[in-house]
């Protein structure tokens, strides 16, 4: 009797195994990928406030720059040292964002206008943020400029 019930158990412990791994329903998926775009969003409008950007980057957080590696509190100190640094108005002309259980990854293309009468400023970046105590954190950035013109591939 014993030895039948050996394989209801495994596969009674592989069912219970494979429920609490199992991976986002859409609605979950969904809404996680708008809680990341809303920090995306959130990054951009105060990148110069660094009381906001702290909040947005985690402990662990590296800047990935042409100038080297930058951790937050790099970051952060650049930003109180130096306000104003990134002037103009900016928007996301694309933003994609792809979850994988509590890491996404972020991926798109700000455009920067400095003034009225300056071309835009394009930059491709690339996000990665990892879900802590249930609030999405940057744990890594990395931007490049784009030259003028060039296109984005959908």
């Amino acid at each position: 009797m014993r030895l039948r019930l050996r394989p209801f158990c495994t596969v009674c412990f592989a069912i219970i195994i494979l429920a609490r791994v199992s991976p986002a329903t859409n609605d979950q998926a969904e809404t996680m990928e708008q809680e990341v775009r809303a920090v995306e969003q959130r990054w951009l409008e105060n990148e110069e406030r660094p009381d906001v950007i702290q909040s947005i980057l985690a402990d662990d957080f590296v800047h990935v720059l042409p100038a080297g590696f930058i951790s937050k509190d790099g970051h952060l100190s650049y930003l109180r040292q130096h306000p104003n640094s990134f002037p103009g108005t900016k928007h996301f002309e694309e933003l994609r964002v792809r979850i994988y259980g509590d890491v996404a990854i972020a991926t798109g293309i700000v455009s920067t206008l400095r003034d009225q009468t300056s071309q835009p400023k394009r930059t491709a970046f690339t996000d990665v943020f990892v879900q802590r105590a249930g609030k999405w954190l940057a744990v890594n950035a990395q931007e490049l400029p784009l030259e003028p013109g060039a296109a984005s591939t959908h």
